[in-house]
């Protein structure tokens, strides 16, 4: 990473104090030297959480979370350490520099997205034409709140109103449609309205800035005849509508407290529910669930309830869905609503909050639920079960091989529950399900090109226990002691190989901090942060690490102590290599005194 930029990071540090930050989300109170308040990372009833404002970090003696201010941010709101850097920069007032061109851009089209939004809400509360559409948003039983919480807005039916706008304040043609709010005509090199007489609904990314809009055509409009009911933002820079869900950023909290996220198919079946205080609630739109939204979701809950009108029955996305989960860490079930409901339309019902509340926590784990329909639908007989077993069985033989051992489990017990469930041998449920997979792959051989290339992926020959194994007294001292004392890194780096060090993941810390030495770049903790970003786990023991290194009294005579038992365990090795040699010469007296002389010799 670029040098001003790991300075960059120091300053926002600097400027945000771990007590200020805290405070502004929990209630914090100073204990002697020490600020404590209830742990928000694990069911806390007493405060658990301890806060250090002369090392601004925080540890939790309870669940052992631990971290400096980014960490804070990152756990607390689920942001990555570069969103948790933005949202301290603005904090602080401090303006990042954008490190490339096309984040320089991508700034630009959040500034974009941030007029529109507030233009199309302006509309919605004050035009005169926009009385439709809070009607409309009255008819399904929403508040002004709610309206104003989520920032609907209103594309009025005027044809070139949103680029007329643009111009009164400066923004380009090019941006609009690059943002995916107006369409190019590249043969007559004009532009057209995409969002005209609909409801505007934002959709916000996790730090709540509108990446895209999903927009409504009002029920009366007369263009509701040759325009989809539906229509989102195309792709761009900012938005892919199969990357996010609607309502992430209002719903994430209340997800991680609930322990789950509901997902529902429309924009006021969300808007809904957080209006009945159910703010767990997100929905996808208006396509399956994918791979790609799951990679969003895991980072706020562990376990998702799919919400199913009754006449859709849920299978038509339960199998897809099913196929994804088998292969994922991951919880998912199913939810029906009563006949002829959305959320929207129960909620409203005089006791339709209970009764959505009992059908989320009733919901069904997404394999009892393929079940229980199956077994609705067929007959209780031998063709009947061997139907249902296919069924299922084809699913799972359609899923990626297991990455881990938590699925390889995950994927036993639902071959068990299979087995019970259908009155089966476990092992014929699981010889089908060998034949399925097989059957699967001869089709795939069958429908691939012949020049198709075979892709062999070489693992590495570290035997497991060398990698797993606990790092010794000595490798711990060491880096404990160059986290706690960065002065001593250019020591250290003339004095020890890192090649010489067992533990994997000490050594990568060593080596990259030898590594931000040796290139004049900043070698501590927070130059260390940014060449660990694809370890933040590694980065996180660091912080651990500094900890306990800085309890060490007389550090640079610590290490010279330190670097001096390393030589004491190469001599150690050298002499039993040496010795074993010995007893390999036998009677060859030449070769033996060699030996004793290599031994008594200096090293």
């Amino acid at each position: 990473m670029p040098r001003d930029l790991v300075e960059l990071t120091k300053q926002i540090k600097a400027a945000n104090d771990i007590v200020d930050v805290i405070s502004d989300r929990l209630s914090i109170k100073k204990v002697g030297n020490q600020w404590k308040c209830i742990c928000p990372f694990h069911n806390d009833t007493n405060p658990s959480l301890t806060v250090d404002k002369k090392y601004q970090n925080y540890k939790c003696w309870a669940c052992g979370a631990h971290g400096d201010v980014f960490t804070f941010v990152e756990k607390y709101e689920r942001v990555n350490f570069a969103e948790a850097r933005n949202m301290l920069a603005q904090r602080a007032g401090i303006s990042i520099d954008d490190p490339t061109p096309q984040d320089g851009h991508k700034s630009r089209l959040f500034e974009v997205m941030k007029w529109a939004q507030a233009l199309y809400h302006d509309e919605y509360i004050n035009g005169p034409s926009a009385e439709r559409a809070r009607h409309y948003i009255g008819t399904r039983h929403l508040s002004g709140a709610s309206a104003r919480q989520f920032g609907v807005g209103f594309a009025p039916t005027d044809y070139g109103w949103l680029e007329r706008a643009a111009q009164k304040d400066g923004i380009s043609q090019e941006l609009l449609v690059e943002v995916g709010l107006l369409g190019s005509r590249e043969e007559s090199q004009g532009v057209w309205d995409r969002f005209r007489d609909r409801v505007m609904f934002p959709i916000r990314d996790i730090q709540g800035r509108t990446i895209g809009f999903g927009g409504r055509i009002l029920p009366d409009s007369p263009l509701k005849d040759r325009a989809p009911k539906y229509y989102n933002t195309a792709d761009t820079l900012l938005f892919n509508k199969s990357d996010n869900v609607f309502g992430i950023d209002l719903a994430r909290h209340a997800g991680a407290g609930a322990g789950y996220l509901a997902i529902v198919e429309g924009y006021t079946d969300v808007m809904m529910a957080h209006q009945c205080g159910i703010a767990n609630v997100v929905a996808t739109m208006g396509t399956a669930l994918n791979d790609r939204h799951l990679s969003q979701l895991r980072r706020h809950v562990h376990k998702v309830v799919m919400v199913f009108d009754a006449d859709d029955g849920g299978l038509s996305g339960v199998d897809r869905a099913l196929e994804m989960f088998i292969a994922h860490d991951f919880e998912l079930a199913v939810a029906t609503l009563p006949k002829g409901l959305d959320p929207a339309d129960l909620l409203a019902e005089a006791d339709g909050v209970s009764t959505f509340k009992d059908i989320l926590a009733d919901a069904a784990d997404a394999l009892d639920f393929k079940l229980n329909s199956l077994l609705m639908s067929e007959a209780k007989t031998v063709e009947g079960s061997r139907r249902m077993l296919d069924a299922v069985l084809g699913i799972l033989a359609m899923a990626p091989p297991v990455p881990n051992q938590s699925t390889q489990m995950k994927r036993e017990l639902m071959l068990t529950r299979l087995s019970q469930r259908l009155g089966l041998q476990m092992s014929t449920v699981t010889s089908r399900l060998r034949e399925l997979q097989a059957d699967r792959k001869r089709g795939d051989r069958t429908t691939a090109p012949r020049d198709e290339p075979v892709i062999v992926t070489v693992q590495p020959t570290t035997p497991a226990a060398a990698v797993n194994a606990p790092a010794s007294i000595l490798e711990r001292q060491l880096i404990q002691l160059l986290l706690a004392e960065p002065s001593l890194i250019p020591d250290a780096f003339s004095r020890v190989d890192p090649e010489t060090v067992a533990h994997t993941g000490i050594r990568r810390m060593i080596v990259e901090l030898f590594g931000l030495h040796e290139s004049g770049n900043h070698a501590d903790l927070d130059g260390l942060r940014f060449r660990l970003l694809d370890r933040p786990e590694l980065f996180e023991a660091a912080m651990k690490l500094q900890d306990v290194g800085r309890s060490i009294p007389d550090r640079p005579l610590y290490l010279n102590k330190i670097i001096d038992g390393f030589a004491g365990q190469r001599r150690a090795a050298a002499s039993r290599i040496v010795k074993e040699q010995l007893l390999a010469v036998g009677d060859d007296d030449d070769a033996a005194m060699t030996l004793l002389r290599r031994l008594q010799g200096p090293e």
